[in-house]
């Protein structure tokens, strides 16, 4: 593996532990916009890599489903969504 491979899926690893926090983050607070950055981080990671991809994968259906459980939280204590 060249060092530029290298280089990109340590990156992308990076991308996918950042999308987890910050998925992490969007159930407690405004999940309208940082699960939908997490989202796209996740997404970025998947197309940057070979060997993360699976955890790449994690990360978007995590991001998903940060999305959804935050919303629901959000909505039922009357706490904004954005």
């Amino acid at each position: 593996m060249e060092a530029s491979a290298r280089s990109a899926d340590r990156v992308a690893g990076f991308l996918c532990a950042f999308s987890l926090a910050l998925s992490a983050i969007a159930v407690a607070r405004a999940p309208g916009v940082l699960a939908p950055a997490a989202i796209v981080v996740a997404l970025v990671a998947v197309r940057m890599t070979d060997a993360h991809r699976t955890l790449a994968a994690v990360s978007v259906a995590v991001g998903g489903l940060a999305f959804f459980f935050g919303m629901v939280i959000a909505i039922t204590t009357d706490n904004a969504l954005f």
